[in-house]
């Protein structure tokens, strides 16, 4: 992080990642002191985590969905670096920088549907969807033009950026230096190894906002201790015995719960409208919810008849927005006679939403308070806590899971 402009504002946000810190990161998760206060109200800690954090590991671009006829491009911002969904004509999908190689203009600003080419608006140069370039109109002068295959355009390719799909999203590595994408997920497959996620389909996508960073976002849709206080409708569905904490995994946290009796749509309810659940799901499993958050800001949730894809997505140093995709198996994510079942889900989730807002409002309020310093964490319950703070550390810094591997 040489190049990181100096100022006292920054050199706050470094030492919100210092080795001093990681120290009390360290231990029993009750002696545990969480990030300062620096790294949730900082406006320079925010730009480091876009500058670092979020471009050195395997981070969410978009639906593949989105772009599922070959020709079609999207444009979309991930942590403020401008990136362009294509699929081409071979069926596959490609990420690219947002920016012309001639003068560094926008490339796309709008969803393109079968288009041959990519256009930039300035000087008309032109690339296929694979991202070599096709032409650059007067290149060599009036009517002079340059083609593709000239032979002096061989390096003006667009810059990819690596990208891998799975399942319906796609997740880029932006500084292409981050473990492969298989090492980024295993530790969470044997979560979901009874889960047919291949069985879901999309069908709406919904946006909530929180007066709060991102990470307290994170951290509170991660933290089952408050559910009792929070949610306690949502609370009475859960039984003790199969309740789990955040586990920590790798990078990741895990989740499970067992819900019992009517759950305002979340699982199976055999009081009310029935979704039709996965296909060859153990019995056991039909009143299972599980959950990943996958580092730094995914969220999975699955249950027998639905799940959410569910990312955080940074807007100020004490803003975020929860955007929330809804799929169901096969086709009760349109069929009319599931309407009703659907509408439950979106309807609890809209309202657990509402009641985490004041809370995840609270804490960031509560940051400004200078006494603060990282909070006491509860040994059983603030595991995944502890484990995310010390990710986030990790990831600004670039070493530990996060050190660059080429």
């Amino acid at each position: 992080m040489a190049d990181t402009p100096p100022s006292s504002d920054y050199d706050a946000a470094l030492a919100a990642i210092s080795d001093d810190v990681l120290a009390k990161l360290a231990g029993p998760t009750e002696t545990v002191r969480g990030l300062p206060n620096e790294a949730f109200i900082s406006d320079a800690f925010l730009e480091l985590e876009k500058k670092h954090l979020f471009p050195r590991g395997w981070v969410f671009a978009g639906r593949a969905g989105d772009i599922s006829e070959p020709g079609d491009a999207r444009p979309v911002e991930v942590a403020g670096h401008p990136l362009i969904l294509v699929r081409g004509k071979d069926k596959q999908i490609r990420v690219f920088q947002n920016v012309c190689l001639h003068r560094g203009a926008r490339l796309v600003t709008e969803a393109l549907r079968g288009t041959a080419a990519l256009n930039c608006p300035y000087h008309a140069w032109s690339y296929k969807l694979d991202g070599t370039l096709a032409s650059r109109p007067h290149y060599h002068g009036p009517e002079m033009h340059d083609r593709a295959n000239s032979g002096d355009n061989d390096r003006d390719c667009l810059f990819g950026v690596r990208s891998i799909t799975w399942h319906d999203w796609v997740f880029v590595n932006i500084d292409g230096k981050a473990p492969s994408f298989e090492d980024y997920i295993v530790s969470v497959a044997g979560h979901f190894e009874e889960w047919d996620e291949t069985q879901f389909r999309f069908a709406y996508h919904d946006e909530f906002e929180f007066q709060c960073n991102w990470k307290l976002a994170v951290e509170n849709f991660c933290d089952t201790y408050h559910v009792f206080k929070v949610h306690p409708e949502l609370d009475r569905t859960y039984t003790n015995d199969d309740r789990s904490m955040a586990f920590p995994s790798g990078v990741h946290l895990l989740i499970t719960n067992t819900m019992v009796g009517p759950s305002r749509g979340l699982t199976l309810d055999p009081e009310g409208p029935r979704l039709p659940p996965i296909a060859g799901l153990a019995d056991e499993l039909m009143a299972t919810q599980v959950t990943v958050n996958l580092f730094p800001n995914v969220t999975i949730v699955i249950a027998a008849g639905n799940l959410q894809f569910i990312l955080f997505e940074p807007v100020a140093a004490d803003r975020c927005v929860m955007r929330m995709w809804y799929y169901f198996v096969g086709d009760a994510a349109e069929a009319p006679e599931h309407e009703m079942a659907r509408d439950l889900v979106y309807n609890e989730w809209t309202s657990l939403n509402a009641e985490d807002e004041d809370v995840c409002r609270r804490m960031q309020q509560g940051r400004r308070c200078e006494g603060y310093d990282g909070g006491r964490l509860a040994p059983y319950w603030d595991q995944g806590t502890a484990s995310f703070h010390k990710m986030i550390a990790h990831a600004v810094r670039g070493d530990g899971p996060f050190a660059p591997v080429n």
